[in-house]
């Protein structure tokens, strides 16, 4: 070991016979492990890529849910004559591809419910609702007259079965009603349902369920109600073919 201009040195022997001072410690900083730098950026771009990776993933499926959330689910609005509230006729579920004839039924039954249970304060009105004086190749069962005073609407939407049990028990009540009391009902809901899975509702009919809720001058009544569909194109083109072919309902309070 040599002394250098104050530095202490190392005197290496070189093949050609000559010398050459090691000086401390620049000459002497050699790393331990020459490939770590490589390592450490290869690992950093490592980790970059799967960020990237995983931002791009969450980004697509933003976008997926994005598009499913706009995509258009159509029903139908059932709007009375009189001014009365609106319905909406679907299917609980859009995701389900529901018939048209599914749809028919149910806006038959909805109008017939609400024909069923309500009390005008217009005499008139009441007696051409609930009149028989058509036939089933009349006007008034054939065709959309788009007039105020629906004449007939309950005899043209059922066969003659279920409107001899109108006119024999529910009537009666209703005229009662009407003459002594001045009474109004107003249809406010109707609930319909399958009573099965609506796979057993076909383009012939069906059996449903229906919960009616009623406001009359004495307060709000529900009742539940079974009825069945029926086809006949030649006989109830104003409906689109079905009618009702039974009807049953029970006050529930």
């Amino acid at each position: 070991m040599c002394l250098h201009d104050g530095i202490p040195g190392i005197i290496a022997v070189l093949g050609d016979g000559g010398n050459y001072a090691l000086k401390y410690p620049d000459d002497f900083n050699t790393p331990a492990f020459p490939a770590g730098k490589f390592v450490a950026v290869s690992r950093f771009m490592g980790t970059v890529v799967m960020v990237l990776f995983f931002v791009i993933v969450c980004v697509c499926g933003i976008i997926l849910w994005l598009k499913k959330t706009q995509n258009v689910s159509p029903f139908l609005i059932s709007v009375s004559p009189n001014n009365e509230r609106w319905v909406m006729v679907a299917h609980d579920n859009h995701k389900t591809d529901v018939p048209a004839y599914f749809v028919l039924q149910e806006s038959l039954l909805n109008n017939f419910a609400k024909n069923w249970f309500t009390i005008s304060d217009n005499i008139l009105q009441n007696q051409a609702m609930w009149s028989k004086d058509c036939s089933r190749d009349s006007s008034e069962c054939r065709e959309n007259t788009g007039s105020d005073v629906n004449t007939c609407a309950i005899y043209c939407a059922c066969d003659d079965r279920v409107f001899t049990e109108f006119e024999k028990v529910v009537l009666p009540i209703y005229s009662n009603l009407e003459s002594e009391q001045s009474a109004v009902w107003t249809v406010e809901s109707v609930s319909i349902n399958p009573v099965d899975s609506w796979k057993f509702i076909t383009q012939y009919g069906g059996k449903w369920r229906l919960n009616i809720v009623v406001q009359t001058d004495t307060g709000v009544v529900n009742f539940v109600g079974f009825a069945k569909t029926g086809y006949d194109a030649l006989q109830y083109p104003k409906t689109m073919g079905y009618y009702v072919s039974e009807f049953y309902t029970y006050r529930m309070n």
